[in-house]
């Protein structure tokens, strides 16, 4: 990002924290890098771009799904303050206050600040990963690795900024920031409708709204496993099966996150706490594809390079600690029992598929508390 547009987010996020009962304010762009923030007190600055993702995509697919329209803002209330989050074309604009903040007075203030950054930022260049997704093979070893694969389309909605009913210093919902709306949300027509027979085909006559009903597909299909229930006597074919076990389950991982945040937040987010330093041997040059799966390619060639005699030990206790950092993150983002919820089918396969092998290859040890229970 250039430094003089930095300079100006920066004025803004600093000026909000003057209105009354504002605890700060952060900017972050649709990939969840935070571009400029002012905070009154110290938080983990490095969680709110990725939580923004998690919110406002979460609230807006369950807007798209229950049929209530098109969603005007996300306002958050807990104990002790408040969090507003608004889109703002490339960017997303978090606003936190006290509970003693005048909400229609901040409204007021951040239509303001909102106006200045949709301006600052409408020629900025961000890179839309949701819409780059292809098709990647998660292995080229087996075709037990590789998935049949769906591509994702999910592009930043904006959100109207309004203010609540109960503010009466509150702008007007016309005055207010409004940009279309579009998700990752698919529809299938219902089967009677979908047959509709025109009696004139030269003259297109105009149709009824077909029924649908909303669907959330993932961008990535988690590929059919063949079931193991024999561990090879080849010391060579045994960690190669302990690396598909891995990679099976940091794909579930990956698909979960997405279909919370989206692709290109997962993504991201999976980048950001890699520990590739911790794990220098099995992570050299490894990257996340932008498909949000980790690239298991290049870590086959890195496990190539170590000695045979040394793979199972260094697999099991570097994945470990790989799928441990990644969940204890992706707990703090999404809330384990939220991501849980989205693997569960997933890790279903992989333990009707592996379920013999995790246990006789005591893999179970090496992973975090919150994945057990979804192999058992």
């Amino acid at each position: 990002m250039d430094s003089d547009l930095k300079i100006e987010l920066d004025k803004i996020t600093s000026e909000l924290t003057k209105t009354d009962g504002v605890d700060g304010s952060l900017i972050v762009d649709v990939n969840g890098e935070v571009l400029s923030h002012h905070l009154v007190q110290g938080l983990d600055i490095e969680l709110f771009g990725p939580m923004s993702n998690v919110i406002t995509g979460s609230s807006n697919r369950l807007i798209d799904v229950s049929n209530h329209g098109k969603i005007e803002r996300v306002l958050v209330e807990s104990e002790k303050g408040k969090a507003l989050f608004l889109h703002l074309g490339n960017v997303r604009f978090i606003v936190l206050m006290e509970n003693k903040a005048n909400v229609g007075m901040v409204m007021i203030s951040s239509k303001r600040a909102a106006q200045e950054i949709l301006e600052l930022t409408k020629d900025l260049t961000m890179v839309q990963l949701e819409e780059q997704v292809v098709d990647e093979e998660v292995s080229e070893s087996e075709p037990i690795e590789k998935p049949v694969e769906a591509t994702a389309e999910e592009t930043v909605k904006p959100i109207k900024e309004t203010v609540p009913e109960e503010a009466v210093t509150a702008p007007s919902a016309e005055e207010l920031i409004t940009e279309p709306v579009t998700g990752e949300i698919t529809s299938e027509p219902v089967p009677e409708e979908a047959e509709i027979i025109s009696e004139e085909p030269e003259a297109p006559a105009e149709k009824e709204p077909e029924v649908s009903i909303p669907i959330i597909k993932p961008p990535i299909a988690f590929p059919k496993l063949v079931k193991v229930t024999e561990i090879p006597e080849d010391e060579e074919a045994r960690v190669d099966l302990l690396l598909k076990i891995y990679e099976s389950i940091f794909l579930a991982m990956s698909i979960g996150a997405s279909k919370i945040m989206g692709v290109a937040p997962a993504r991201g987010l999976t980048r950001k706490f890699l520990p590739v330093e911790d794990c220098k041997i099995l992570l050299d040059g490894v990257d996340v594809k932008n498909n949000s799966a980790i690239d298991f390619v290049k870590i086959r060639e890195n496990a190539e390079k170590i000695p045979l005699s040394d793979r199972e030990q260094i697999f099991k206790e570097s994945f470990g600690k790989i799928v441990t950092i990644i969940t204890e993150n992706y707990g703090k983002v999404m809330g384990y029992a939220a991501f849980k919820g989205m693997v569960r089918s997933e890790f279903k396969n992989i333990m009707e598929s592996y379920g013999s092998a995790i246990e006789k290859l005591k893999i179970k040890e090496q992973l975090h508390p919150e994945l057990l229970d979804l192999l058992e």
